[in-house]
C-alpha cells in the first residue's frame, strides 16, 4: 500500500503571488469609470442644452426660451369717457367706395401703461343712424376690444368680459382697419401718442 504524505494531503490551492492585487486595482479602476459615467449622465440631465449638438458635434449657441423670465403684458385698467360731443368729433378720411361716415371723438383719445390706444368711436350710416363704441386697439398684436357701446339715451353699456379680436380687412367699410393703419399703429410698434393721433386726425385734407 502507498502512503501518501501528510503535507500533501493538507495541500491548499494559493494564488500566485501578486495576482490579487492586479484584480483590486482592476476592481477599483471600473468603479471609477463607472462613476465618473454617472457623473456625467446626471450633469447632461441638469443641463438639457449640453446634451443637443448639430450633425457637426458642435453644441448650440442660441439657449431654449424660458417664457417665466419674460414679463408678461398686463391690460390697464380703463374709465369710461364722458359721452361724445359732436363738437368734438373728428373725421376719419375713408376711402372713396365706403358708404359709412366715421368720428373719433379727439378728447376720449388716451394712451395707457399698457400701449394700448382707446378712444370713443360713432360710425354713421349713409341714412344718418350712429353707433358709438369705446375702443381700444393694440398694435403689437392687431386687435381691438370694445369696452362699452352707446345707447340711445346717450349713455354708455358696458360690455361684460369683451374679448380682444383682430381687426377685420374687408374690401368695404373697413373702418377699424383704416384706424389701424393710417391714425393708431406705425407698423407693429406701440399707439401712437394721443397728441400725434389728434394731428394726424386734423391735418388730413
Amino acid at each position: 500500500m502507498r502512503l501518501v504524505h501528510r503535507a500533501h494531503l493538507l495541500y491548499t490551492a494559493r494564488p500566485m503571488r501578486g495576482t490579487s492585487r492586479i484584480s483590486t486595482l482592476r476592481i477599483g479602476r471600473r468603479r471609477c469609470a463607472i462613476s465618473l459615467l454617472l457623473a456625467a449622465a446626471l450633469a447632461i440631465a441638469a443641463h438639457p442644452v449640453l446634451a443637443k449638438k448639430d450633425i457637426y458635434g458642435e453644441e448650440p449657441n442660441e439657449f431654449p426660451f424660458d417664457e417665466k423670465y419674460v414679463e408678461k403684458w398686463r391690460e390697464s385698467a380703463i374709465t369710461l369717457p364722458p359721452y361724445p360731443d359732436d363738437r368734438d368729433l373728428l373725421p376719419v378720411a375713408m376711402n372713396s367706395t365706403d358708404t359709412l361716415r366715421i368720428f373719433i371723438d379727439g378728447k376720449s383719445i388716451t394712451r395707457a401703461p399698457d400701449l394700448v390706444a382707446r378712444f370713443t368711436l360713432v360710425v354713421e350710416s349713409p341714412s344718418g343712424a350712429r353707433s358709438v363704441f369705446y375702443d381700444g386697439y393694440r398694435c403689437e398684436t392687431r386687435q381691438y376690444k370694445t369696452y362699452a357701446i352707446g345707447t340711445a339715451q346717450h349713455t354708455w353699456s358696458p360690455a361684460v368680459n369683451p374679448p380682444w379680436r383682430t381687426i377685420p380687412r374687408s374690401e368695404i367699410n373697413a373702418f377699424r382697419d383704416v384706424i389701424y393703419r393710417r391714425y393708431v399703429c406705425d407698423s407693429q410698434k406701440p399707439a401712437r401718442s394721443p397728441d400725434e393721433m389728434r394731428r394726424l386726425l386734423q391735418d388730413q385734407p
